[in-house]
């Protein structure tokens, strides 16, 4: 309902041929903590150029890639204290905020794709009350939702079964993944992204836990030779926030406009993403890395505990049982949905 009248306003100014002049002059300050060559990096500059150009320059955005400005540690704060207009940071990182929003980020073998995990993802905020508050409580109003493709392993050494991960040293984040890892007595190992290639050149990791495009840009196929098919989940990436003070002195036609240029960026973003991990595999394969097949996919997840009922266990003893519960609840009914 909100898409339709959002292209129905469009529409209207559009018609009224009002479509730039009845723009105010302004300048939008977008803060991405991710490199610019990253494809969010890529979708996140597509969304400023397009408003640039459908407002005839009047709408302009000053991009700073690169974590300029902060790092996703910071970012919750520059952009609900209004320091930047606009930031990205997953939600998954800030527990204390966002425990009841964050389950999305913090769930590993939960999502089977991308696209499932950005569009349950924006099911939730638009269907729950208990995420919304989350984000207004932090004075954001959440867009442009997206997902990464399955998280994989890139090691200095072959993984072909669930006995190589005896003492292995992954890298990985959050409260929930390393519990893959944990299961089968390898050793979580919580280091930035900017440290992988480090990390794995001196030993400090065996394997960085990510996706095929990801160590691409971060050129790990250097320091790491060996690949697997396991795969470990999708997830939602880093959705972008604006201010919510900031969407609100927004007009209903500049509103309206900037949800018509996000859904294009979604669906953009969606293609580019998938694109790019097969490409990622590609590349990694022509600079020597080397595709083991894993062998214990099935019995790997048949071990796993049951995410969704692990994570409401953990929100119910710091006191968001009820808001979990129905959380968790309402993605099992939307997976099975999105699986027919």
């Amino acid at each position: 309902m909100r898409n339709f009248a959002a292209t129905t306003s469009l529409a209207l100014v559009l018609s009224t041929g009002a479509f730039a002049q009845d723009y105010p002059q302004m300048s939008v300050r977008y803060a991405n903590f991710l490199p610019e060559g990253f494809t969010t990096s890529v979708i996140d500059q597509f969304v400023a150029d397009e408003i640039a150009k459908r407002t005839d320059g009047k709408v302009r955005f000053e991009m700073f890639h690169g974590g300029t400005l902060g790092g996703p540690a910071e970012m919750v704060e520059l952009v609900g204290a209004g320091a930047v207009d606009i930031g990205n940071f997953p939600v998954g990182y800030f527990f204390s905020q966002f425990p009841v929003s964050g389950l999305a980020d913090s769930l590993p073998i939960i999502f089977p794709t991308a696209e499932a995990a950005a569009q349950v993802q924006k099911d939730a905020y638009e269907a729950l009350d208990e995420v919304r508050a989350e984000f207004d409580a932090a004075n954001l109003h959440p867009f442009l939702y997206r997902g990464l493709p399955q998280y994989r392993l890139l090691c200095t050494k072959p993984v072909k079964s669930l006995a190589d991960f005896n003492g292995l040293k992954v890298r990985t984040y959050g409260t929930f993944h390393p519990i893959v890892f944990t299961t089968f007595n390898a050793v979580p190992v919580n280091i930035e992204l900017g440290e992988m290639y480090e990390g794995l050149q001196r030993g400090t990791v065996d394997c960085a836990y990510l996706n095929y495009q990801t160590a691409v840009l971060y050129n790990l196929f250097e320091v790491a030779k060996f690949t697997s098919d396991a795969e470990f989940g999708a997830t939602p990436l880093y959705l972008a926030y604006v201010n919510k003070q900031v969407w609100e002195s927004w007009t209903p036609e500049f509103r309206a406009l900037f949800d018509e240029v996000v859904d294009e960026a979604e669906k953009k973003a969606a293609a580019e993403i998938n694109a790019e991990e097969a490409g990622g595999l590609e590349t990694l394969k022509a600079r020597g890395v080397e595709l083991v097949h894993f062998e214990d996919q099935e019995k790997m997840e048949e071990a796993l505990p049951d995410f969704l009922d692990l994570w409401v266990e953990h929100l119910d003893k710091a006191g968001h049982g009820a808001a979990a519960k129905k959380h968790a609840e309402f993605v099992r009914e939307r997976l099975k949905a999105y699986a027919q």
